[in-house]
């Protein structure tokens, strides 16, 4: 059963900002498409099978925030197992304190509004 996926305002601004990144760095537009494409494929990937990723120990609304290598960069989530849906948080390079900025930055939102 495929689970339907969401993402926060906070992924959305993480991958523009990633895909913006690698283009700046290249000049090459394809790098920044590629990223998201991979992105795509990826989380296509995932909604089939979501409870197969680490755990962070972290929690946001009652739900354990999962953790996904992506690349250089670390995909965070939550499963809401009733409503089968995945919510994306955050994209983080592995080299940022995301423990840290997990637990501080607790509140997302879709469209503008707190989930």
């Amino acid at each position: 059963m495929y689970y339907k996926v969401l993402e926060t305002d906070e992924m959305i601004n993480d991958l523009s900002k990633i895909s913006f990144a690698a283009y700046d760095y290249t000049r090459d537009v394809a790098s920044g498409v590629r990223f998201l494409e991979l992105y795509d494929m990826t989380i296509a990937n995932m909604s089939v099978y979501p409870d197969g990723f680490s755990g962070t120990s972290i929690y946001h609304r009652g739900y354990e925030i999962h953790i996904l290598p992506f690349g250089n960069y670390n995909m965070f989530f939550i499963i809401e197992e009733k409503k089968k849906r995945i919510i994306m948080l955050r994209v983080l390079y592995q080299k940022q304190d995301w423990n840290t900025i997990l637990k501080l930055e607790n509140l997302y939102h879709s469209h503008g509004k707190e989930i």
